[in-house]
């Protein structure tokens, strides 16, 4: 009987704080010279501590970039600190001489890479909820700007 109540008690006291929202997000990836769109989910443990996902696009127009990030956040106020691994997609259909069975039917060659990266959030405006965000990491350093869209769960106001 006290494992159930501690279990409960856990989980009641993890709802007080619990917040997510989702957002969308627009930047540039410095390496790549490239426009980057995506959307995020963040789940917010505690008032300085959240929990966060992402789907960032970036050079539409040819290849085809796709990174899925995830990350945990501390909160300083204004300043957040971002750090997570990132798992990037990089699409090479090879239309040249070397034309195989496999990219014929579509299943074009993919490189993946997972490595660790780190970032910055500011809010550059108290009372509004836009971002400015740079990340880094050995495979893109980006910048760009993110807004919430979506607040789930009413208890807490987020600090963005």
């Amino acid at each position: 009987m006290k494992k159930i109540l501690l279990v409960l008690a856990f989980l009641l006291t993890q709802n007080i704080y619990s917040q997510a929202h989702i957002g969308v997000m627009g930047g540039y990836d410095l390496d790549m010279e490239n426009s980057q769109i995506g959307v995020g989910l963040n789940y917010m443990l505690f008032p300085k501590v959240s929990l966060g996902g992402m789907l960032m696009i970036s050079d539409l127009e040819s290849d085809s970039k796709s990174m899925v990030m995830l990350n945990g956040k501390y909160n300083f106020g204004r300043l957040s600190l971002v750090a997570g691994i990132m798992n990037m997609e990089m699409h090479n259909m090879d239309m040249g001489m070397n034309m195989n069975m496999s990219s014929m039917y579509g299943s074009d060659e993919m490189d993946r890479e997972t490595k660790p990266y780190f970032g910055v959030e500011y809010k550059p405006f108290k009372n509004k909820k836009l971002k400015v965000y740079y990340t880094h990491s050995d495979m893109m350093k980006s910048i760009g700007i993110m807004m919430p869209v979506f607040n789930l769960g009413k208890k807490m106001h987020m600090n963005h």
